[in-house]
């Protein structure tokens, strides 16, 4: 499996009946596809070699084994419904999956996607705030949206009433592609008042989730769902917010991703500007002057050159250990490179190595391709 090749109908089947066993969550379905290369060969591995797997003892594997024959017609169903209603199911080794989100520690596996773009194809900006947005922060959204235009983005945010909502708004407004995080299934539109815009921008953006159908909006979805859009999001903006809320802890994420974090200044005494001039008063965010100030922070080119945003590794990935980031090296230095090679140059045993690869595969440094080969990302 490689990133330059879109998993076939048949692996995404697997690959979603493998998300569908109670017990295997991201980290162990990263695991599973790192040792057994395809969801397909997970399930075909015997349970003596699969119960072997870190993570995985012998309840877990004979659980998988018999998970189709159980409930094959329940994976049939999702899958059936996810392809009528044109949701599409983003492995985390596709290349279609938003290649930032892959650098963060608490990546998803799988997400389910009903949209029309290619969400790697544009500078990809958060922008959240209150959902008591006042005439003030509405005026300024806009405005923002309107003048980033030009910078080849699309808008991501979370479909919540207030900045949230009329950020997506604007950018159906002037054309630009816009992006739904949401907390919950795509079955159903929280808050359900937004329904009409939300068909907008699956018709010229699109809607993403990490939620299975029939899972529903509850409370604590919602800052894990702010995870997701500040993981994948080069830069986060936030308009107006309280002392605390949703638009801080996605702030919070972005920091601790280190992602561009730039805020509105409000007025003072204002309560929906406390969490906005906190921000810049405790250094923890850029003053939000205008569109082209981000845009030369960020290091953007205007369109008429190379419009794909520029992946830059955050000080090589600093979550990786000493011996880790020698190993990364050795496969940045090349394409690809076999097991063998890399045991061969970094003396390592080989249970060792295992252990370490499939810990940076995790981390988002490397991937694992066909035939114990590895390559850096």
């Amino acid at each position: 499996m490689t990133q330059t090749l879109h998993p076939t109908d048949d692996e995404l089947f697997y690959f979603l009946a493998l998300h569908m066993i109670p017990g295997i969550g991201p980290a162990l379905a990263k695991t599973l596809i790192s040792y057994h290369h395809t969801a397909r060969q997970v399930f075909q591995t015997k349970i003596s070699a699969l119960s072997t797997t870190p993570g995985i003892g012998r309840v877990l594997a004979e659980r998988i084994q018999n998970f189709l024959k159980d409930h094959g017609r329940q994976v049939e169903k999702e899958y059936n419904y996810l392809k009528k209603n044109n949701i599409q199911i983003l492995a985390f080794y596709s290349p279609d999956f938003p290649s930032r989100l892959k650098n963060i520690p608490s990546s998803p596996s799988i997400l389910f996607y009903k949209g029309n773009i290619n969400l790697n194809d544009f500078h990809l900006v958060a922008i959240v705030g209150t959902r008591k947005a006042t005439p003030y922060g509405s005026l300024v959204t806009k405005k923002i949206v309107e003048d980033l235009k030009k910078y080849n983005v699309c808008i991501v945010s979370g479909l919540a009433y207030g900045i949230d909502v009329i950020a997506h708004k604007a950018a159906l407004e002037h054309g630009i592609p816009t992006l739904a995080v949401l907390a919950h299934g795509l079955d159903r539109i929280y808050p359900p008042l937004h329904t009409p815009v939300a068909k907008e921008i699956s018709a010229s953006g699109g809607l993403l989730t990490e939620y299975f159908r029939g899972s529903k909006p509850d409370k604590e979805n919602f800052p894990v769902r702010n995870r997701i859009v500040a993981g994948m999001c080069e830069v986060v903006i936030v308009v107006e917010a309280a002392d605390s809320g949703g638009a801080l802890i996605t702030a919070d994420f972005a920091r601790s991703y280190r992602r561009e974090v730039f805020a509105v200044p409000g007025r003072l005494g204002d309560v929906y500007s406390e969490g906005t001039n906190q921000l810049i008063k405790q250094g923890e965010a850029h003053l939000f002057t205008d569109a082209d100030d981000l845009a030369n922070i960020l290091h953007w080119d205007l369109p008429g050159r190379d419009q794909r945003p520029k992946i830059i590794q955050a000080d090589l990935f600093p979550h990786l250990t000493d011996a880790e980031a020698e190993i990364y090296q050795l496969l940045k230095s090349t394409e690809k490179v076999h097991i063998d090679q890399i045991m061969m140059q970094t003396d390592l045993p080989l249970s060792k190595l295992l252990s370490m690869l499939t810990e940076m595969e995790l981390k988002g440094a490397i991937i694992s391709l066909p035939g114990k080969v590895f390559q850096a990302l």
